[in-house]
């Protein structure tokens, strides 16, 4: 699932705040810069590349006060098997430099309920729950999902996920996949998070394509985290290879920072007339989070 970052106006009165050790609310804001590289060899006749820009903020609220003690601040919702509610709005803009620039926004709702108390039948179980309505230039892409899961152990998640998304103009796709997340704690402070996916999407005419990915979160103490993911897409054959890494700062208890990176590679393509599509995309974003 995607990750909510931000960067959040006021830094300087964000950090003079007293420090807290549970929040019920987070506030979060970024912005990602990101290049679509294209060119064809043997020979080179196009040698291009689009840009984009994305602006993002979401709004999270939990049901109960999340207890920040158990671990590292970044997983705290998670290793206090926290139920919430987020929203989340991103506006893009795509800079093509061979034609007219395109917009796009997208509209976002995703909770998860975790059933928690003694001597509960279902205690442990979790339900995520998820819309998303994406409008680029002028389509309408609006994307369901229904994940049901439960806690195997204190610090370890396995959800089993549901997933349809449709266009205004026509057509749809169906998901089904896994997600499995552990984390591992030092004696002391810190730990490990690790975590793995895999799933399938029906497309009518194709072998069911494929997406499995790795990754793991280092806890450097409970304030500094540093991630590195890879997911591969398999498209009837058709390979398409993502890597990210990102650092995480928790300047207090209330207030992160964030810097990730994104690096996507798909396969050539091979062309009609013997050459070959060579592409290529890569982002980086800076964002912030506040708790309060």
């Amino acid at each position: 699932m995607f990750k909510k970052t931000a960067i959040i106006a006021g830094i300087g009165l964000a950090m003079s705040a007293s420090a807290q050790a549970d929040y019920r609310w987070e506030a979060a804001a970024g912005y990602a810069a990101g290049s679509f590289d294209y060119e064809t060899k043997n020979p080179k006749t196009i040698d291009d590349d689009t840009d984009t820009d994305v602006l993002g903020v979401s709004g999270t609220f939990y049901l109960d006060n999340v207890d920040t003690s158990k671990g590292p601040l970044g997983e705290a919702a998670f290793l206090d098997h926290s139920s919430y509610i987020q929203l989340g709005f991103t506006d893009g803009e795509v800079d093509i430099s061979s034609g007219d620039d395109e917009d796009g926004q997208t509209y976002s709702v995703n909770t998860r309920y975790v059933a928690e108390g003694p001597n509960w039948q279902l205690s442990g179980w979790l339900v995520d729950l998820g819309f998303e309505r994406a409008e680029p230039g002028d389509l309408e892409v609006d994307t369901w999902s229904l994940g049901i899961g439960k806690y195997l152990t204190q610090n370890t998640t396995l959800v089993l996920g549901y997933q349809n998304k449709s266009v205004n103009n026509g057509g749809d796709v169906d998901s089904w996949g896994a997600d499995i997340e552990h984390f591992f704690a030092f004696s002391g402070d810190g730990g490990i998070k690790a975590r793995a996916h895999g799933g399938k999407t029906v497309v009518s005419g194709l072998d069911d394509p494929t997406t499995w990915g790795v990754g793991a979160t280092w806890y450097i103490g409970n304030n500094w985290g540093i991630a590195a993911d890879y997911e591969l897409d398999d498209i009837n054959g058709f390979e398409v290879d993502r890597m990210s890494l990102g650092v995480e700062w928790f300047i207090t208890e209330n207030l992160a920072v964030e810097l990730a990176g994104q690096l996507t590679e798909p396969d050539d393509v091979d062309l009609d007339d013997g050459q070959k599509l060579e592409t290529e995309y890569s982002q980086v974003g800076i964002s912030a989070l506040y708790r309060f």
